[in-house]
C-alpha cells in the first residue's frame, strides 16, 4: 500500500527518474558524463563551465510534469517541448532556440523510413531534447558519446543531431535511386506490369521527404541573420547545416522528378500495351463478324434455304464463312487497318 502510494506521488510531482530516457553532462574539453536522472536537477541548477543533455520520452506522460514543474526554461518553451503541435518550427526566444524538427524513426535493429518528430529547447548551457517515439539521429549521437565523441558547445551538439539527420536522408536516397534503376529495367524492356505500383511508392516517399527538407532549410535561412548579431558561431553553424540540407534536398528532389518520370513512361507503356490487345481483338472481332453472319444465315429455318437439298451443301455453306472471313481480312489490309 505504501509502494503504490509513493508511486502515486512519483505520478503527481513528475519526478526525474519518471520521464527522463537519459543525461549527460559535458565538460569545457567536450567529454561527456552519464548523470543519473535523480541528479538532473541539481546538474541543471549548477552547470558551471559544463554544459547539459537531457532527452525525454513523451510517450511516457509522467515527463510531461517535469518539463511543467522542473524543467528551467520559458513557458514558450515548455509548449514547444510538450505540445501537440507537429508543424514544424524554429524560433529564438531571447536567449533559447526552440524548435520541432523532423527526423527518421529508430527501429529496433535498424532506421526506418518513416518520419517524426524531434523537439528541442538549447541555450548556451542546456540541450533538451523530447521525442514520442525513438529517433535514428539521437540514438546515434548516444552512441557516439558512448564511444568517446566530444562536444564541447551546444551548438556543436545540433550540428552533429542534424548531421545525422542529413546522413540518413542521405542513404535513403540511394536506396531510392537504386530501387528506380531496377524499375526502369523492367519498364525499358516492356515489363510494366506492377512497376507502377514501386514507382508510386518511390515517389511518395520522395516527395514526403522533399518537403521536410524543403521547410528545414528555409527554416535556418531565416535563423542564420537573427543569430548573427549576437551568437555568431551558432550562425555559421546554421548557415553550414541549410548548404547541406540543400545539397541533399536536391538529390531527393531529383529522385522525385525521376519516379514522376517514370511513372509516366511506365503508365504510357501500359497504355500501349492495352491499345495493343485492343486492337488485335478489334481485327478479330472484324474478320469474324462476317462468318458469324453466314453461318447465322445458314442457321435459319425457313423456306428455300440454300444449299438444303445439295449434296456436300454444308462444305460449300463453309467455304462461303471462310471466303467471307478473307474478304473482310483483304478488305482491312486494303484499308490498310492491318
Amino acid at each position: 500500500m505504501s509502494s503504490a502510494r509513493t508511486h502515486a506521488i512519483d505520478l503527481a510531482n513528475g519526478h526525474p527518474a519518471t520521464g527522463i530516457v537519459w543525461a549527460f553532462r559535458f565538460a569545457p574539453d567536450g567529454t561527456a558524463e552519464r548523470i543519473a536522472n535523480d541528479k538532473v536537477d541539481d546538474a541543471l541548477r549548477t552547470t558551471g563551465e559544463a554544459w547539459i543533455w537531457v532527452h525525454l520520452a513523451l510517450a511516457d506522460n509522467r515527463c510531461r510534469g517535469w518539463i511543467a514543474q522542473h524543467a528551467p526554461v520559458s513557458d514558450m518553451a515548455r509548449e514547444v517541448l510538450a505540445g501537440p503541435e507537429k508543424h514544424l518550427r524554429l524560433d529564438v526566444l531571447g536567449d533559447e532556440i526552440v524548435g520541432v524538427v523532423p527526423d527518421l524513426q529508430q527501429g529496433l535493429a535498424e532506421t526506418g523510413e518513416e518520419l517524426v518528430r524531434l523537439r528541442f529547447v538549447m541555450t548556451d548551457r542546456m540541450m533538451i531534447t523530447a521525442r514520442q517515439q525513438p529517433v535514428h539521429s539521437v540514438e546515434h549521437v548516444r552512441r557516439a558519446i558512448e564511444s568517446g565523441k566530444r562536444f564541447p558547445t551546444v551548438v556543436s551538439f545540433l550540428d552533429a543531431i542534424i548531421d545525422h539527420f542529413a546522413d540518413a536522408i542521405a542513404q535513403m536516397g540511394e536506396r531510392l535511386g537504386g530501387e528506380l534503376d531496377v524499375i526502369e529495367e523492367n519498364v525499358m524492356q516492356d515489363e510494366p506490369a506492377g512497376e507502377q505500383r514501386r514507382v508510386g511508392k518511390v515517389r511518395l516517399q520522395a516527395a514526403r521527404v522533399h518537403r521536410q527538407l524543403a521547410q528545414l532549410k528555409a527554416m535556418f535561412a531565416r535563423l542564420e541573420p537573427r543569430l548573427a548579431a549576437h551568437n555568431k558561431p551558432a550562425a555559421e553553424a546554421i548557415g553550414a547545416l541549410a548548404h547541406k540540407l540543400e545539397a541533399i534536398d536536391h538529390e531527393i528532389g531529383s529522385a522525385y522528378e525521376r519516379a514522376r518520370l517514370l511513372l509516366d513512361e511506365a503508365a504510357a507503356k501500359v497504355s500501349a500495351i492495352t491499345n495493343k490487345r485492343l486492337f488485335t481483338l478489334s481485327i478479330l472481332t472484324a474478320c469474324l463478324l462476317p462468318p458469324t453472319l453466314v453461318t447465322g444465315f445458314f442457321g435459319m429455318n425457313t423456306k428455300d434455304m440454300p444449299f438444303q437439298n445439295t449434296d456436300g451443301g454444308t462444305w460449300m455453306a463453309l467455304l462461303v464463312a471462310f471466303a467471307a472471313g478473307a474478304i473482310s481480312f483483304w478488305a482491312l489490309r486494303k484499308m490498310r487497318a492491318l
